[in-house]
């Protein structure tokens, strides 16, 4: 799974954004503002990763217990997939 092409990242105003260009700017309307974990994650998801290698790295950078790591990420993926932001392909 990975993002769906036509996001970039941006930081404004202290705030991490992802802003939709070319044709996800038509999909979708509006801006994705994440926590540091999520800017994390969502970056991890520019290229093709699976739940456990998400899982994985989240422990590994924020030292996190596996539980916490894969509640987070579950969500996380969960969040994307109700957007149409996650493409699984």
């Amino acid at each position: 799974m990975h993002i769906v092409p036509g996001f970039f990242v941006r930081e404004i105003a202290g705030e991490t954004i992802a802003i939709p260009s070319g044709q996800a700017a038509h999909r979708i309307s509006g801006l994705v503002a994440f926590n540091d974990t999520g800017k994390f994650l969502f970056e991890l998801l520019q290229t093709e990763q699976t739940e456990e290698s998400l899982v994985s790295a989240l422990m590994d950078t924020y030292d996190v217990d596996f539980t916490t790591a894969q509640a987070d990420v579950s969500e996380f993926l969960t969040l994307l997939q109700e957007h149409h932001l996650l493409a699984d392909d």
